[in-house]
């Protein structure tokens, strides 16, 4: 499985918070929800600062739709202890629901064992909230977090029809703290044609640090989402794969608990 191999990144876009919402350390769930209760977070967003894309792309519809779906990309802070501390992006998926990579959660535990973060916070344009593991799937390297009842009306993105087809231009959205900013760094890119909808796909070309990255399409529909399953390759999980995700989390029949 291969990824086109055209690739076009672009420069990040910074949003500057109002008062910080989040640290670079364990963050206890009491602290955080008083974070988002005490500021909204961050200013209205009043379009792309400074030529946001740099001199390296001037293109206004790249710019748009990150415009559009900016709030909805979220940060995700996996901790287990002080000393363990891992990040990765994540997306919005209605309801409270939060998609993310799984990997991120995880942390090597005696004798190789794997261990799930004791806390987990979500870093949003509108605050920090604690979130806890809901599902995932092990199959996708997918995990599914929620978030408290007072998120559950944070805007998120639809999802896209189709697979992604090759050719198709999609936007890779990172988000990370970095000091008192929310920054976004996008890249372009498109994946192999496939006619199985579910089928995930490789995406060599895109870095590490992209993993949890939500991928929108040029309508600003999520069109997947990356993960990192092996720590050093990306994968592309397509908005069918999502969607059955989802339907299962939300289905009553399903039973969800803090665990992996």
């Amino acid at each position: 499985m291969t990824s086109n191999a055209a690739m076009t990144r672009f420069a990040a876009i910074s949003f500057m918070f109002a008062a910080a919402c989040a640290h670079d350390h364990a963050l206890d769930r009491g602290q955080v929800g008083a974070m988002k209760n005490a500021s909204p977070a961050i200013s209205p967003w009043a379009g792309p600062a400074a030529d946001p894309v740099g001199e390296e792309s001037a293109d206004a519809p790249v710019v748009a739709v990150v415009d559009r779906v900016h709030g909805m990309v979220v940060q995700v802070f996996a901790a287990r202890g002080p000393e363990k501390i891992n990040t990765a992006s994540g997306v919005l998926a209605g309801g409270g629901l939060v998609l993310t990579d799984m990997r991120a959660l995880l942390f090597e535990g005696p004798a190789g064992s794997m261990q799930v973060a004791t806390e987990i916070a979500v870093l949003t344009t509108k605050g920090a909230f604690p979130a806890r593991i809901v599902d995932s799937a092990l199959d996708a390297g997918v995990a599914v977090l929620e978030l408290p009842e007072v998120a559950r009306e944070l805007e998120s993105p639809q999802l896209a029809e189709g697979s992604g087809d090759a050719g198709d231009q999609l936007l890779a959205v990172h988000a990370s703290k970095q000091g008192p900013a929310l920054v976004f760094e996008v890249i372009g890119f498109s994946v192999e044609r496939t006619a199985n909808p579910l089928r995930l796909r490789a995406a060599p070309a895109l870095p590490i640090s992209f993993a949890g990255a939500p991928v929108f399409d040029a309508a600003g529909a999520l069109a997947g989402l990356l993960v990192g399953p092996t720590g050093q390759d990306i994968i592309f999980v397509p908005p069918a794969r999502l969607l059955q995700i989802l339907t299962r989390v939300q289905s009553p029949a399903v039973q969800v608990d803090d665990h992996i």
